[in-house]
């Protein structure tokens, strides 16, 4: 008779990259709206709810968690640089900036898809390199349109 030996299963491990990108993007949203306590949950809303739209958009697809995880991660760091931004004495209407820069985000999102089902199948590094490179470069030609727009 074989014996049976009870392992941890990987398949929970394999979620954990994504589940604290998704965190960090969270904390970070928590973070900016709490110093305003009259205006929390509009001011959460703002910084988590343009995030929040684009992973459920993407889970809709059921992404591998790589691309999951690149995709938070993207996304994550754009709202960690531009809480940076807004914290500096240079403070001029930028989270509007925030605000409009997600279509390039979405935009990144929908071909980093795309590319991670037909090119990095069953890939991991690179459905995840897909994920943030494609949303942090939507995200860039996106600020740089809009910067462009202002003079």
């Amino acid at each position: 008779m074989p014996s049976h030996t009870t392992a941890v299963p990987a398949a929970p491990f394999k979620y954990l990259p994504a589940f604290a990108t998704l965190l960090w993007g969270l904390a970070l949203a928590l973070g900016r709206a709490l110093p305003s306590q009259d205006y929390f949950w509009s001011n959460f809303a703002a910084y988590w709810l343009p995030q929040g739209l684009i992973l459920g958009l993407l889970l809709c697809t059921r992404p591998s968690a790589a691309l999951f995880t690149g995709v938070a991660l993207a996304l994550a760091a754009h709202l960690q640089l531009f809480s940076l931004w807004l914290s500096s004495p240079v403070d001029t209407m930028g989270w509007l900036f925030y605000l409009f820069d997600f279509p390039g985000a979405l935009v990144g999102a929908a071909i980093a898809r795309f590319l991670a089902t037909h090119r990095a199948a069953g890939k991991p590094l690179a459905s995840g390199l897909l994920g943030f490179g494609g949303v942090a470069l939507g995200l860039l030609l996106n600020f740089q349109l809009v910067l462009f727009s202002q003079h």
